[in-house]
């Protein structure tokens, strides 16, 4: 089926999984027992030597199980073997392997190489309940994937000043997108582009009612369903998980969950490009009750840390994934004075006034701002890399992406030096 004028189909081959290894004493991997030839006896795991004419056991031998009498064992989803009524059955409960812990197989994706194409994820939705997707432009030569999350806007009262669904679920063509461009450092890599349809900074899952409609937040959800196919499709040695706006707040964070599914052997990268992880000097505690209650935070990113302040969150779960996930490589890019970020946390700045979120919202002021980008810079600059620009600009990945220098270091080479474990920082 193609979706759209720009997608070159949809090409979904069905993987059964592995049976994974054989329970033990299970020579052929079916039952899990094995028949003395001399004795008739099944059994698990022992080899008894039979010291009379009668076929018994000898008397040091361990008790061995007579299936005769106790019956094997009911079949269940995780005993490794593919039993009626599952698909798979590989004996463990990781989701990303190709094989969910259900017992139901994932279907494994095979799009042409280097065409991008796009695939709709039953189970998924975008905000108004539709199905939602990815698109891939898959590199078979290359074992690095770049997984970019789109930004555009958030939903979180009856406002709800939300654009996304005005962009067209179209992969660019430029920016850090560019396979032309030998300063990219990832021109090469397979990527994968999260369109952004759910206007909860893919962080949430829940179902509310606002502005009169329902409305489905499920961008947190949604990027553990696109994680059981991503993880076992394209196996990766390294990954970049980054994000412009919404999708750089996405990036940071969904770190933890991107890295538990792809494991410890897995090299990954964030580079959050304009969504800063402020701190409740910036994003008003009240503002932030908010963005928990509408978009479930409590269910998905705070319960991948639970020691997070509710009310600052986004500075406590930094330095969760800094403690917990040392070999993650973070980046962040912003602006100084970032004007689109500070009126979207101005909801908790109302009448001017700091944690007022019912008054008429107004942007957070710029020095404020700009003490806070310092202050994450400074609390972790031996575990992280920045790249500051001065000024009230909005985003780097896409446009600019080739032209923005500060201290002599372009965006691209900054990229490059955070890809290769290099701590760097970047501007005033």
């Amino acid at each position: 089926m193609r979706v759209g004028p720009w997608m070159m189909g949809v090409f979904v081959v069905l993987a059964g999984c592995s049976s994974g290894p054989p329970p033990v004493g299970g020579g052929d991997g079916g039952s899990g027992t094995e028949t003395d030839g001399s004795t008739g006896v099944s059994v698990s795991g022992i080899t008894a030597e039979p010291d009379d004419a009668s076929g018994g056991a000898t008397s040091g031998a361990t008790t061995v199980a007579d299936e005769t009498s106790t019956g094997p064992a009911a079949p269940f989803c995780g005993d490794g073997n593919v039993d009626p009524g599952e698909e798979c059955d590989d004996a463990n409960a990781d989701d990303f392997d190709g094989c969910r812990s259900d017992c139901t197989a994932v279907e494994i994706l095979d799009p042409p190489p280097m065409e991008w194409t796009y695939f709709e994820i039953p189970g998924t939705q975008c905000l108004d309940g539709s199905p939602a997707g990815f698109g891939v432009s898959h590199n078979p030569a290359s074992t690095d994937v770049m997984i970019y999350l789109e930004g555009g806007g958030a939903c979180f009262n009856d406002s709800c000043d939300f654009t996304a669904f005005s962009i067209p679920f179209v992969p660019p063509s430029d920016g850090i997108f560019s396979r032309s461009n030998d300063a990219n450092p990832v021109k090469d890599w397979t990527m994968i582009y999260v369109p952004y349809c759910t206007g909860d900074i893919h962080a949430g899952d829940a179902e509310q009612e606002l502005g009169g409609q329902l409305r489905q937040f499920r961008g947190y959800s949604n990027i553990t369903r696109y994680l059981e196919q991503w993880v076992p499709s394209f196996p990766a040695d390294r990954v970049l998980l980054t994000g412009i706006s919404a999708g750089g707040f996405g990036a940071a964070l969904n770190t933890t969950q991107v890295a538990n599914a792809y494991g410890d052997g897995v090299e990954l990268t964030v580079i959050d490009d304009s969504g800063p992880p402020l701190s409740d000097d910036v994003i008003a505690p009240c503002l932030q009750t908010l963005f928990r209650d509408t978009w479930n935070l409590d269910g998905t990113v705070l319960a991948e840390c639970p020691a997070c302040n509710p009310t600052d969150f986004a500075t406590d779960y930094l330095e969760h994934v800094i403690a917990n996930h040392p070999n993650v490589r973070f980046g962040l890019f912003s602006n100084t004075s970032d004007a689109i970020i500070s009126t979207y946390m101005g909801f908790g700045w109302g009448n001017g006034q700091h944690d007022n979120c019912e008054g008429t919202p107004l942007p957070v002021p710029a020095l404020t701002y700009a003490d806070d980008l310092s202050a994450i810079r400074a609390d972790n600059e031996p575990e992280i890399s920045t790249f500051y620009v001065l000024g009230l600009g909005h985003t780097v990945l896409r446009v600019g992406y080739n032209i923005t220098f500060a201290d002599g270091t372009s965006v691209p080479e900054w990229i490059g030096d955070v890809l290769d474990g290099q701590i760097t920082h970047v501007g005033p």
